[in-house]
């Protein structure tokens, strides 16, 4: 039998207005905080922050949209210069993996605050760093996931409700990833093989997903929290990044990489939305039966993920785009999880097959 592991956030809450009780979670970590927001979180949560943590030195220093390593080490020059002891990362996405970043390489805690549900990076061990450009330059793994992680309903209920919608795509790929890795034993991303916790949570999310994503997605356009939000924020958030990590992953992500790759295409959809395509372009390539692509094509229908490419605004594609995007999903690491060989002719009919199965479900018709 080969190595389990399996590995989370130190301590993850969930709240209203939980924010203000930041102190009681991170007082242990030392006296001088270092928070990374950008220009806009700043504006909105300074005071509250520092309110919350009062009687500890609290430094700020703004995030400006892209993380690069100019932009890590600036921030690591003021966490060197004020000695920090915890950094907290206050926003989406990019800037969680700067704090993460910074974090590791100051030796200091990490303090994750998202402030959308449009990703499950708050929860990882992983950072991505970016070229200028917005191209990957580097993915950073590392040995301990974050301390705390502080989901306050309060402020995750004021963003706008697609990037809540493409934070379900990306928990979506999640099980439909993670249980073709832990049939064929493949490793996670922790380098070892799922537990069957994992892959029970990530079940769940899918379940979840399916049974209460809809209602939360209109709590989210009334920006009012409910029952199914604060579940679905959980999904996005805490089970997609246990889900993800502890399991591992396919070609759930792999064709939406692969769309990345087109010149001259201006990239429309959110992270999770492209996911949510890619993921139905997995359930084509390994065969899935119809009912199961008639309950994923259904559910991103209903909530409003993409499952065409023109719901990604890639319309008309020539034979030459498909071609780039072949060959960059070929290039993926994580393509080769699937238990039979995967070919070009396999990856280029699940891009046209997904694509027509998602007009036929436009058109009103269904698979089964």
């Amino acid at each position: 039998m080969k190595t389990q592991i399996l590995g989370c956030c130190g301590r993850y809450v969930q709240g209203y207005g939980e924010l203000s009780n930041l102190k009681k979670y991170v007082d242990w970590m030392g006296d001088t905080f270092l928070v990374v927001a950008s220009k806009n979180r700043l504006r909105d949560l300074q005071g509250q922050i520092t309110t919350a943590l009062e009687g500890k030195q609290v430094h700020f220093v703004q995030f400006n949209s892209q993380i690069t390593w100019d932009e890590v080490k600036k921030i690591e020059a003021v966490a060197h210069q004020i000695q920090a002891d915890a950094i907290v990362g206050v926003g989406g996405g990019k800037v969680a993996d700067a704090a993460k970043l910074v974090a590791h390489d100051t030796n200091a805690h990490v303090v994750i605050i998202p402030t959308v549900s449009a990703s499950d990076a708050s929860t990882s061990a992983t950072s991505l760093v970016y070229h200028e450009d917005g191209s990957i330059a580097d993915v950073i793994v590392f040995p301990k996931s974050p301390d705390v992680v502080l989901a306050d309903t309060e402020i995750l209920a004021k963003a706008p409700a697609r990037l809540f919608v493409s934070g379900m795509g990306d928990a979506l790929s999640t099980y439909v990833g993670g249980v073709v890795c832990q049939n064929h034993y493949f490793d996670n991303h922790f380098g070892g093989v799922g537990t069957a916790t994992a892959l029970s949570v990530a079940k769940l999310s899918y379940d979840l997903l399916l049974e209460y994503g809809r209602q939360a997605k209109v709590a989210a356009e009334r920006k009012a929290v409910t029952d199914a939000f604060n579940l679905i924020t959980e999904v996005n958030i805490l089970m997609s990044g246990m889900g993800f990590e502890n399991n591992g992953s396919a070609s759930d992500h792999c064709f939406y990489f692969g769309t990345l790759a087109l010149k001259g295409r201006e990239e429309y959809v959110y992270h999770g939305e492209g996911v949510a395509f890619s993921t139905c372009c997995q359930l084509v390539m390994q065969g899935a039966s119809s009912q199961q692509l008639d309950e994923v094509y259904r559910f991103c229908l209903d909530v409003g993920l993409p499952i065409t490419f023109d719901d990604m605004h890639l319309e008309n594609l020539t034979e030459e785009e498909y071609d780039t995007m072949v060959k960059a999903v070929l290039k993926e690491p994580f393509i080769k999880h699937h238990p039979f060989p995967v070919t070009y002719e396999l990856i280029l009919g699940a891009y046209r097959t997904a694509d027509e199965i998602g007009r036929m479900y436009h058109r009103g018709e269904r698979l089964v």
